[in-house]
């Protein structure tokens, strides 16, 4: 059994102990405190400043300025700086789509323009009837369905109509409305339709239709008509014409039209220098009545003008092409041509009485 003395000195070691622990564990949350105060509490630094104090418990890193966003970069509403919104696309700048868009012209405008072109006397629905005068008795019905597949075999893309009557024009609409176009519109006005100017949609889209007076028969007026067409693919624009200058001594001539005739070549000649004059390509299609003469009052006008199938000329002389037909197509200078065809075959001659003429223009 131990003494008292014995006890009271346990009991001191004890409470030595116990004061020893206690301290060491104020002393311990000491330091925690004040190691906490130095993450937390910014040193001073100037105004704007993107410096940041560190923890002292390692070196202190360069100062950084946090990267700009991208300027397509939104931020949600509220949302701190240091989150990156969605992306969202940059808004349109219209200089540059215009610049876009006229370099783009630009480039169509270096392409050449390529378009088979051909004329068509489609003989009149009145000549077929049977008072007419026309040899041939076939219904412009039936005949006219032949015409769409002539055309067809041609690969034409814009043709020249001529002896187009209303009927013909309507029935033709009804037929490929969808994928050609006319102008004037079939029993439309602005010019007679009687000629007429017909393309394909996919190709072409009308700008303007408007309409060249010439003499017919007996000097009677007649609005030929004139078509602004625009190439879809490059925006390039030609005029075209479709006319029928009057005949002599013909069934329904009335007599002598040479007078008519000749100064109908001068208001086409006329028309085409008119409407070359800003440098748009211009093409003139049609049954003129003529061989030799309208050739070469076409070479001698000055215009300068291109055909499918040339003639000769020397000096004073001038001849057409042989043989030489009174159907004829022709451009202004710069156009070239190629796959002249000149088609008398049995599907045409089942369609009309004239031959078809067609051929591949190219505008540079």
């Amino acid at each position: 059994m131990s003494t008292p003395r014995s006890r009271l000195v346990d009991i001191a070691v004890i409470g030595a102990i116990v004061l020893l622990v206690g301290s060491l564990v104020l002393v311990q949350i000491a330091l925690r405190h004040r190691d906490s105060e130095s993450r937390v509490t910014p040193s001073p630094s100037p105004s704007g400043s993107a410096s940041i104090q560190h923890s002292t418990d390692g070196p202190t890193p360069t100062a950084t300025t946090p990267p700009a966003l991208p300027s397509a970069t939104a931020l949600p509403s509220g949302a701190s700086t240091g989150i990156r919104g969605p992306q969202v696309p940059q808004q349109a700048d219209p200089s540059k789509a215009l610049s876009s868009l006229a370099a783009k012209a630009q480039e169509n405008a270096a392409l050449p323009l390529v378009f088979r072109v051909a004329t068509f006397n489609v003989l009149g629905a009145s000549h077929t009837t049977k008072r007419g005068d026309s040899r041939i008795k076939t219904s412009y019905s039936l005949r006219m369905n032949y015409a769409i597949q002539v055309l067809a075999a041609h690969k034409a893309d814009v043709v020249g109509f001529q002896e187009y009557e209303t009927p013909q024009a309507k029935l033709f609409t009804k037929l490929v409305g969808p994928v050609w176009g006319l102008w004037p519109e079939a029993g439309g006005g602005g010019a007679d339709g009687r000629n007429s100017i017909g393309y394909l949609k996919k190709k072409w889209e009308l700008v303007k239709g408007t309409s060249l007076t010439i003499p017919y028969f007996h000097g009677s007026a007649f609005r030929s008509p004139v078509a602004l067409l625009r190439d879809r693919s490059t925006g390039r624009e030609v005029w075209f014409i479709s006319v029928h200058n009057p005949a002599t001594n013909c069934a329904v001539c009335g007599g002598n039209n040479d007078r008519w005739r000749e100064e109908a070549v001068q208001k086409e000649i006329a028309a085409i220098r008119q409407l070359h004059a800003d440098g748009t390509p211009v093409v003139l299609m049609g049954d003129m009545n003529s061989k030799d003469e309208f050739y070469c009052s076409m070479v001698g006008s000055g215009l300068g003008v291109t055909f499918p199938n040339p003639g000769t000329v020397s000096g004073t002389s001038c001849v057409g092409p042989r043989p030489t037909t009174i159907d004829w197509i022709l451009g202004t200078p710069g156009m070239t041509w190629a796959g002249y065809v000149r088609d008398r075959s049995q599907l045409t001659r089942l369609a009309t009485d004239h031959p078809v003429y067609s051929a591949t223009a190219i505008v540079p």
